[in-house]
């Protein structure tokens, strides 16, 4: 598919929500010409460099396999959402996974989960992740690379469509696969043109209650794509025919250096997690059109048409994947989480839309390194440890999916 033409800016008010996702990965992976190649500039581009922490530019090997309004699907919801009596759980629910990147949860309950190396893995309902992949796409693994984000399409039950975040030898893309059996199969790519590197790659994928599909793109270590109008890096992008042929991307913003992280609140407000460089990583609020300042303003910074900030955090932990508690019952219900690895820890922030409440470290230093975290259909959060991405400390049965139960309130 050819680069498609220069961006067209979105316009009108704020965003809207998203709930529960997941994709199991399994993969073989090809050492890429081109991300070799940019692997030593990358490194060197921002102040921060590598944000997501360690030396390591390729992904740990591969172990053997072990249209209008549309709401995301809705995963069968539980009556009465897992809580528990006192403080909250934590579940060890499979292991052994590699580098594992995102987690969506399909109609019926079972999850994909996507591995960074390339493969996607099935999580039964009973978690069982199944022995042999869905998939093995091949993807070019150098750094921060790979097979990234996954979204389940909002009418999965009717056509089984899935999409998958990668990147290849010619950069990032999006692509359209379809679900049959336990195999996914490749139908079209929809999103090129994105710029790959060995750092800030972006790769979540969401689909938004307006139905449509979001993708978030890094900067790819050239901190000028930021405020480019022409290229797709360091933006947040809509797309409207992605069950086509794909279509010239909406910016609905820019100036962002690695955006990892996304989800809409119940008052439909679209917040993002980003990475700093050292220091002011932030949580953004989101509006069309407008422009979040990478590289010339950054944290709190605001002025010359750049938003600031709601949340910034002087010390490195590195925000990566977030959902909204959008179930009730909870002390956390309607609270923004989100992963982080250098921080290894999960991160509960209270948000009103003007600013931030209480802002608290969950499970510091329990997990190590995490990747991303979701609302899962049961009311539970599920989150994707990340210590074998060749920068974290494995534990035994390291990489897992572990289900948080949240305390009633």
């Amino acid at each position: 598919m050819a680069r498609p033409p220069r961006a067209r800016a979105a316009s009108g008010e704020l965003f809207t929500p998203l709930i529960g996702l997941a994709t199991l990965l399994g993969v073989s992976l090809r050492r890429p010409t081109l991300l070799a190649t940019l692997a030593a500039a990358g490194l060197m581009a921002g102040c921060g460099g590598d944000d997501e922490g360690g030396e390591s530019e390729r992904a740990a090997p591969a172990p053997a396999p072990a249209q209008t309004t549309e709401r995301p699907p809705p995963a069968n919801r539980a009556d009465e959402p897992l809580r528990t009596d006192g403080e909250a759980e934590l579940q060890t629910v499979a292991t052994n996974l590699e580098a594992p990147w995102e987690i969506a949860f399909l109609p019926d309950r079972r999850a994909l989960i996507t591995e960074r190396p390339g493969r996607v893995r099935l999580l039964e309902r009973d978690g069982t992740l199944r022995a042999e992949p869905v998939a093995e796409v091949d993807v070019s693994a150098v750094g921060e690379s790979g097979l990234l984000g996954l979204a389940v399409d909002p009418k999965f039950a009717d056509n089984r469509l899935v999409y998958l975040y990668r990147t290849v030898d010619s950069g990032n893309e999006v692509a359209r696969y379809r679900l049959e059996g336990a195999r996914l199969t490749e139908q079209a790519t929809i999103l090129d043109g994105i710029e790959a590197g060995a750092i800030h790659d972006g790769g979540r994928i969401h689909f938004g209650p307006d139905g449509l599909l979001y993708v978030a793109t890094g900067e790819a270590g050239n901190t000028s794509l930021s405020q480019d109008p022409d290229s797709l890096n360091g933006k947040i992008l809509r797309l409207r025919d992605f069950r086509g042929e794909g279509s010239e991307p909406e910016i609905v913003s820019l100036g962002h250096r690695n955006v990892q992280g996304f989800d809409w609140d119940a008052q439909d407000r679209l917040y993002a997690t980003e990475f700093g460089p050292d220091s002011d990583d932030e949580v953004n609020l989101i509006r069309k059109d407008s422009n979040y300042g990478w590289p010339e303003a950054q944290g709190k910074e605001g002025g010359d048409g750049f938003e600031p900030a709601v949340v910034n955090y002087e010390d490195v932990i590195a925000p990566s994947g977030a959902t909204f508690v959008s179930m009730p019952g909870s002390a956390w219900s309607g609270d923004f989480l989100f992963a982080n690895l250098v921080g290894e820890q999960l991160r509960r922030v209270e948000l009103d839309g003007t600013g931030a409440g209480a802002d608290e470290a969950l499970f510091e230093g329990e997990l190590g390194r995490l990747r991303t975290v979701v609302e899962g259909p049961d009311g539970a959060l599920y989150a994707l440890t990340n210590n074998t991405d060749g920068r974290g400390s494995p534990r035994e049965g390291d990489d897992r999916v572990v289900r948080i139960i949240p305390p009633a309130g």
